[in-house]
């Protein structure tokens, strides 16, 4: 130690003064030492032997603690390195340590879009994966993630090697799951980050497998004899900044989930997702093969299964578009607005003046889904922005509780949310803050507007709305063409009859 040292230590007036200094403060030490252990040498003889052990280790110890006190000085007085190496270095480091740009897939939410309405995108009670991870309020689901996680290892035939393959499994891919957040999570480390990957995983696993199949639920399960509980986990489980790389999940279902102890046939994993989101997209198994490409996560399967089925509705608009007039501007012109029986939310079609639109629920949960759904599509690299297009067509269309009346009226909108003043304000705001590459419904908006420009169309629908609004006026307007038509007549008779 001594040696090492005095290879790295250079000889200066401060340093030797600072030398002297620990001599000194170390032999004054040293003498009040000695005069303590003669006092106990002479009342205890029996602890002469330990105590002058004691004494010697100590001095040593304290010998090797200025002498690193030194070898840290030295340190900083020799090793010092240029600035502008020091950054160079550091900018080095961190360039190497730099995640591609096309492995994220899961990010938070940007801060213009937290100022609109922050609650959408924050877990109620449960965290899933780094972000929110220990947070105050999603701390009391820990125990029960626990619980579900014992379940479906109890289930295999052999728990404890079944484990050991799920957390080799997520080790095995620890740099592969870091690389899919936007933002470094190294205040994990690899046993912490693999631990909490498991339990998140297998509860997920868990809560679905019990969801489609009711036998496997227990009696005492506070998820599904609590009403609320399944509805806001389901809403926990699609938000943005809630999510794990859906290969994670596809390595645990393949270790935890085998057919025999499930006692029926096995669903595959998207499918069994699929199940339990179902209620909340208002969408049938059909779009389900959508979903078959590329899944990064449990939000990513949802945003693939509302995918249209069509590339785009009318491929004009590429170069720029124009909005539309709200719902109840566009009646007035003669447009007429019905509901279509078309399985994809997103196959909204303008033939012959008739607005033809598939219905949307509109709920609590629903609301918070399709604001996460445009907060992934501000930063997705995989397509098209359906989902915000969508939604800024539908905030085109209503402007006032009105516009909400008659697309209720037309059983467009089903409204589970409240009342129209809260669904008109629902898609006033949600498309505030975001941006559009390319509107999917530009071409759509261009017939509306050719056929709204149309001056033919406009007092036609005058005339309906002004004569034809209900039975009685339209029998005084029969009648007045009635009696049109025989004044006519009469006149026509008296001018024949005159020259004669």
């Amino acid at each position: 130690m001594w040696r090492q040292t005095s290879l790295f230590y250079e000889e200066s007036p401060s340093n030797s003064i600072k030398k002297i200094r620990c001599h000194f403060n170390l032999s004054n030490w040293l003498r009040r030492r000695e005069a303590d252990y003669e006092d106990t040498v002479n009342s205890e003889p029996d602890q002469k032997t330990s105590t002058a052990s004691h004494l010697w280790h100590t001095y040593f110890s304290r010998v090797l603690l200025f002498q690193s006190f030194g070898l840290m000085d030295q340190l900083h007085i020799t090793n010092q390195v240029p600035a502008e190496r020091t950054w160079l270095e550091s900018i080095k480091i961190e360039l190497a340590h730099l995640n591609p740009l096309s492995n994220w897939s899961i990010w938070r939410v940007p801060n213009n879009l937290l100022a609109v309405n922050k609650d959408a995108y924050s877990p109620h009670i449960i965290s899933i994966g780094p972000l929110h991870h220990g947070e105050q309020n999603v701390l009391a689901m820990e125990v029960h993630k626990l619980h579900y996680m014992l379940s479906l290892l109890a289930r295999t035939p052999d728990p404890a090697k079944s484990l050991d393959e799920c957390g080799k499994a997520i080790l095995r891919f620890d740099k592969h799951i870091r690389a899919c957040y936007a933002e470094p999570i190294d205040k994990y480390k690899e046993n912490d980050l693999v631990k909490m990957l498991l339990v998140d995983g297998c509860f997920i696993l868990e809560l679905f497998l019990r969801f489609s199949m009711a036998d496997l639920r227990l009696q005492d399960d506070p998820v599904f004899n609590t009403s609320w509980m399944v509805l806001t986990l389901r809403r926990d489980l699609a938000l943005l900044e809630n999510q794990i790389p859906f290969f994670a999940l596809e390595w645990l279902f393949k270790f935890t989930v085998k057919p025999s102890a499930i006692g029926q046939s096995l669903p595959t994993l998207p499918e069994l997702a699929f199940d339990f989101f179902k209620s909340s997209l208002y969408i049938n198994r059909g779009t389900l093969a959508v979903s078959r490409r590329i899944v990064p996560h449990l939000l990513g399967l949802i945003h693939n299964c509302y995918l249209p089925f069509s590339s785009r509705p009318n491929p004009r608009g590429r170069g720029g578009w124009e909005f539309i007039h709200y719902s109840s501007v566009l009646l007035q012109a003669g447009i007429e607005f019905e509901r279509d029986t078309t399985s994809s939310l997103f196959d909204l079609k303008f033939e012959n003046g008739v607005f033809k639109i598939p219905p949307l629920r509109i709920h609590d949960s629903t609301v918070s889904l399709f604001q996460n759904l445009i907060a992934y599509e501000q930063r997705f690299h995989g397509g098209q922005q359906y989902i915000t297009s969508y939604f800024l067509l539908m905030d085109r269309l209503i402007d006032t509780p009105n516009d909400v009346e008659l697309l209720v009226q037309r059983r467009i909108i089903e409204n589970d949310f409240g009342g129209w003043e809260d669904i008109s304000a629902f898609f006033n705001s949600i498309c505030k803050q975001i941006v559009l590459q390319d509107f999917y419904y530009a071409g759509l908006c261009e017939d509306v507007n050719a056929y709204y420009n149309k001056q033919c169309y406009r007092y036609k629908a005058d005339f309906r709305r002004d004569h034809c609004k209900n039975p009685w006026a339209i029998i005084s307007l029969v009648a007045g063409f009635v009696l049109l038509g025989f004044t006519a007549l009469q006149t026509v008779y008296s001018v024949l009859a005159y020259y004669k």
